[in-house]
């Protein structure tokens, strides 16, 4: 009989200790979450980071407070918080390319696996090669056979590691350009601003930020780097129609949690996501308006699918980067 009582006693703590981990499970979230933001304010992974933070707290009803944590191509804000708390309050918002090339250039020794994924919600515009209105060239292969004809003469201005030096080396590996590329800042605005007063030849930067200057005649876009033409811009031709076959740079948004970050936080929030993306008209014209794009959003297992493509097409470039 004492036996039997201290086996019901045992059994009455493990319920009682139980209680609250499935109590505080069934609660998450309950307090302000801290998202992360691996670029720049007014930038585009900032623009998306902000409106999906934005409506999960209106989900949620917490509190979901954007920090801007940059430099390195968003490097530095996912070395310093990818082993931060794993109980749901630290998320980080960043582009799956930056993730992609910053492993690919030695930038970082990570990629996407260092964390737990919960979403790809969305996609960039579309990254343009730009030229001034002026320029003698009006196609990529135009411009990349004057770059041949004398070699070093036309700078390309990109981004020192990131996506834009990416596709400045895959023109030159695979069809033989000659480009002097220079670092031309971190932010497409930066190198927007570079291209317009001429101190670099060439760019690339997302269609967002070069619209403007596009339709007042001050810029010419000779292609999309994205796999497929934006819908906005039919005209405009892919790199890969250009004669570029590699030249697929196709930037994605994602939300990131801290290794071991459990399942069932990781599940919930992809469902919040996934319910926005898919069923809000808020964010449909939000999203419509700045990345010209249908509302985009995979699942967890598609999004881990989606990140490791882009990861094995940029580690293929990755010894002519480190």
């Amino acid at each position: 009989m004492k036996k039997f009582a201290t086996a019901l006693t045992f059994a009455a703590a493990l319920t009682v200790g139980a209680a609250p981990a499935a109590f505080a499970e069934d609660a998450y979230p309950n307090q302000t979450i801290n998202m992360i933001c691996t670029h720049g304010a007014g930038g585009d992974t900032d623009y998306n980071t902000r409106l999906i933070s934005r409506l999960l707290e209106k989900r949620f009803g917490v509190s979901v407070v954007v920090n801007n944590v940059t430099g390195a191509n968003g490097s530095i804000a996912l070395t310093q918080y990818k082993d931060d708390k794993t109980d749901g309050y630290t998320l980080i918002g960043t582009n799956a390319m930056s993730l992609a090339s910053n492993e690919a250039s030695g930038l970082s020794d990570f990629g996407y696996d260092a964390f737990e994924v919960i979403s790809v919600y969305g996609k960039q515009c579309g990254e343009n090669l730009l030229v001034r209105a002026d320029a003698p060239y009006n196609t990529l292969e135009e411009l990349i056979a004057a770059t041949q004809k004398e070699p070093d003469s036309i700078t390309l201005g990109v981004a020192m590691g990131g996506s834009s030096y990416i596709a400045g080396l895959i023109m030159q590996m695979d069809n033989d350009a000659k480009f002097a590329m220079v670092d031309a800042g971190g932010d497409g605005a930066e190198r927007m601003t570079s291209l317009l007063g001429g101190h670099i030849d060439v760019t690339i930067a997302p269609y967002t930020l070069a619209k403007e200057y596009i339709e007042s005649g001050k810029v010419k876009s000779l292609c999309t780097l994205m796999s497929e033409r934006l819908p906005a811009t039919p005209d405009i031709p892919t790199a890969v129609e250009s004669g570029v076959p590699n030249l697929k740079i196709d930037t994605l948004y994602v939300l990131l949690a801290p290794k071991g970050t459990p399942k069932e936080i990781v599940d919930k929030l992809n469902a919040a996501v996934l319910d926005i993306v898919n069923n809000d008209p808020e964010y449909k014209e939000a999203i419509m308006n700045f990345n010209f794009q249908e509302p985009y959003a995979l699942n967890v297992e598609d999004s881990i699918a989606r990140l490791k493509e882009q990861r094995e097409h940029m580690m293929s470039y990755a010894k002519y980067l480190q």
